[in-house]
């Protein structure tokens, strides 16, 4: 088997491959970094931290083009576990990204009834996969069908990392993070877990991640102004913010994410100055949840009207 490479997919500036935290890192004009961004290290209310990225982008893919493929005209199959990963729950997250294009995997909803004991690991079978779709064999190969608009010989195939990395992960109140690109994450790009206050990101984007490019949860509150967030590969949204969390997002673009532009299910959010295409639903609420809409235009495509 051929070693999986290392390399940066969308971004084709310097490289360097080391851990980064607040404090130790001086942080060059459009570095890459192949490891997460852990932030602990914050302020006060009166002087927040700053991390400032100056273009950097964590890109933490893993370049499996040319591993081993069993082609059968647009649907390929890897010769057993991709680099023995294990399979992974279908229904919500991209298990694969061909460039930024992630992979949805279907979850096969008849068979889970008759083993219900394998709840989000029945997945459709080959025969039956829609284009941009994969799944897993029995034995822990990957396969997936190619989607329209791509050509395998001028396609990367990119896998994210281990399940569970986020791409920035943010465990601390009073900072700001500005100028940092997350990308080809195995959870969110951005990430905040926790009872954290306090936290602002400012021209950030999130880019092919393979649950949500930007996502709050507990009791968090957060300001977003000025973010791009696309071809991530949650099901519920391309942000998703959740629990009791506070959050406002403005002057943004959202586009073609697998799921929704954005899900809301905190405590109560914001969202101002934004545009949003290619997406197929614009916001999901849920009940009980408070959503202020101002000046935001959801269209077909991005030159097109509202």
């Amino acid at each position: 088997m051929k070693r999986a490479r290392r390399s940066p997919v969308l971004f084709p500036w310097f490289f360097a491959v080391a851990p980064v935290s607040l404090g130790l890192l001086s942080v060059s004009a459009g570095e890459v970094v192949r490891e997460p961004l852990v932030l602990k290290e914050g302020g006060t209310p009166e002087m927040p931290v700053i991390f400032d990225g100056k273009g950097m982008v964590i890109d933490l893919g893993i370049d499996v083009t040319d591993q081993a493929w069993k082609r059968e005209g647009d649907l390929w199959t890897s010769e057993g576990p991709l680099l023995g990963r294990q399979p992974i729950m279908g229904g919500q997250l991209a298990g694969l990204f061909l460039d930024e294009v992630p992979l949805m995997i279907p979850r096969d909803l008849e068979a889970e009834k008759a083993h219900p004991d394998r709840k989000g690991f029945c997945y459709v079978a080959p025969e039956a996969l829609q284009p941009g779709q994969m799944g897993y064999l029995e034995d822990g190969s990957l396969y997936f069908r190619w989607p329209a608009g791509k050509t395998p010989s001028q396609t990367r195939l990119i896998l994210p990392p281990a399940p569970g990395i986020s791409g920035v992960t943010i465990a601390c109140s009073h900072i700001v993070v500005r100028n940092v690109t997350a990308i080809h994450a195995a959870n969110d790009g951005f990430n905040i877990h926790g009872r954290w206050k306090g936290i602002r990101l400012e021209n950030v984007k999130a880019f092919s991640n393979a649950d949500e490019g930007i996502s709050a949860h507990d009791d968090v509150e957060m300001a977003v102004d000025g973010a791009e967030v696309a071809w991530n590969g949650s099901l519920a949204g391309g942000v998703a913010d959740v629990g009791a969390c506070v959050t406002s997002y403005r002057n943004c673009v959202v586009h073609d994410n697998l799921g929704g532009a954005f899900h809301f299910s905190g405590k109560s959010h914001r969202v101002s100055e934004t545009v949003i295409y290619r997406q197929h639903r614009d916001f999901s609420i849920a009940a009980g949840t408070e959503v202020e809409r101002e000046r935001v235009e959801w269209r077909r495509e991005p030159g097109s009207k509202p």
